[in-house]
């Protein structure tokens, strides 16, 4: 059974146009993150999903349904907000409880006193118990039940935040930054909280962020987006080193990509100012070559550059020098031993590694696929 499906969605407010042409599709039971800058739509994506948008153009299907033209509450997804959105005068047991109430029980068994006495309610509200208790324990909030939310922690609102998503068992979880409000350390182990949680409920799973590393370490893909349009989906390691647009190179990885004004020649020799680095797998013309800091390294030949600055990480050094020729920046991601055999002002020779290098046209489209080592082409 399929998941979720976007045909052609396009959304305008006013002259503005947010998104143009979105077209996704999401697997019964994938982990998929819609990773980009502000703006860029994802939000209005997300919203147009669960209901919330109305599409200007397009089509929304969700387990082989058509929902464009349906209201929230009929689309069976549930959301997880970034600001949490818990009723603040309701026990955590209640919060939990608050979608099964409004789908199991009618508005005159909602009724406060009154309700509980009619026929039939006593029995709901054992069964509806059971729901939210056996949420609460699959979070690991059991002990929080009578809580409100004034008196828990940011970590343990979100969590039954997720607990009100999963008690009714939706076709799709919509989940919107829902760790920003949250610590750095209560980041690292809420996502892969999330994880877990994912794989044990099974439903898809559409997780909007602007953090890259949230995106990378959760999904099974992620789906770039930038100014209202879908750039590149894939997994994380074919969005990391098989950047098909210039634009998804630069905003995956920390520190970003190095970028390097280059020449692709006729017989596709590509040279970094004076400096030969391989040869190039398409194309001709000026080009930019594109290198993570962790696969460029000083030797004893290559693109010269002065050491400016050095950040020691513990597992790594970051070495920020700059191209003598052309005054680029270069950010190397060396071993942290190197430390003292590099020193600030001094000028050291730079070599790209030819198979990890990526060539871009003027525009930002992938030229090619890998770059080969002048020794590689010889051979």
């Amino acid at each position: 059974m399929s998941g979720i499906v976007l045909h052609d969605i396009q959304k305008s407010f006013g002259a503005t146009k947010v998104l143009r042409g979105v077209s996704l599709s999401v697997a019964q039971g994938e982990f998929l993150s819609l990773v980009g800058p502000s703006g860029c739509g994802k939000t209005t994506l997300m919203r147009i999903i669960a209901g919330l948008e109305a599409v200007s153009s397009g089509a929304v299907q969700i387990a082989g349904r058509d929902v464009t033209a349906l209201r929230a509450a009929d689309r069976d997804v549930a959301m997880v907000f970034q600001n949490y959105a818990l009723y603040p005068h309701l026990t955590v047991r209640q919060n939990i409880g608050v979608p099964l109430m409004m789908r199991r029980l009618s508005a005159a068994e909602r009724i406060p006193f009154i309700g509980g006495l009619l026929p039939g309610v006593a029995e709901k509200q054992r069964t509806i118990n059971a729901d939210v208790a056996n949420a609460a324990e699959m979070l690991g909030i059991g002990k929080l039940m009578d809580r409100k939310p004034a008196q828990l922690s940011g970590g343990q609102r979100q969590r039954v935040a997720l607990g009100r998503a999963i008690v009714r068992h939706p076709m799709a979880f919509l989940m919107d930054e829902p760790l920003s409000n949250l610590d750095a350390a209560l980041r690292v182990t809420t996502r892969s909280e999330i994880v877990a949680l994912h794989r044990r409920v099974g439903a898809s799973t559409v997780y909007v962020t602007h953090d890259q590393s949230e995106a990378m370490t959760m999904s099974d893909r992620v789906a770039v987006m930038m100014d209202g349009l879908i750039l590149q989906v894939g997994t994380p390691e074919d969005i990391y080193t098989n950047p098909q647009d210039l634009r998804v190179a630069a905003f995956i990885g920390s520190p970003s990509i190095n970028m390097l004004a280059a020449e692709v020649a006729p017989d596709g020799h590509v040279t970094v100012g004076p400096v030969p680095v391989g040869v190039g797998a398409s194309g001709h013309g000026p080009a930019i070559l594109a290198i993570r800091p962790e696969d460029i390294a000083p030797h004893a030949t290559g693109i010269a550059a002065r050491i400016e600055h050095q950040e020691y990480l513990g597992e790594s050094l970051l070495v920020h020098a700059r191209v003598l020729d052309s005054g680029e920046q270069v950010i190397c991601r060396l071993p942290p031993e190197k430390r003292r055999q590099v020193a600030r002002g001094e000028t050291v020779h730079l070599r790209p590694d030819p198979a990890k290098a990526l060539l871009f046209d003027g525009d930002g489209r992938r030229l090619g696929s890998r770059v080969l080592s002048l020794e590689d082409a010889h051979g």
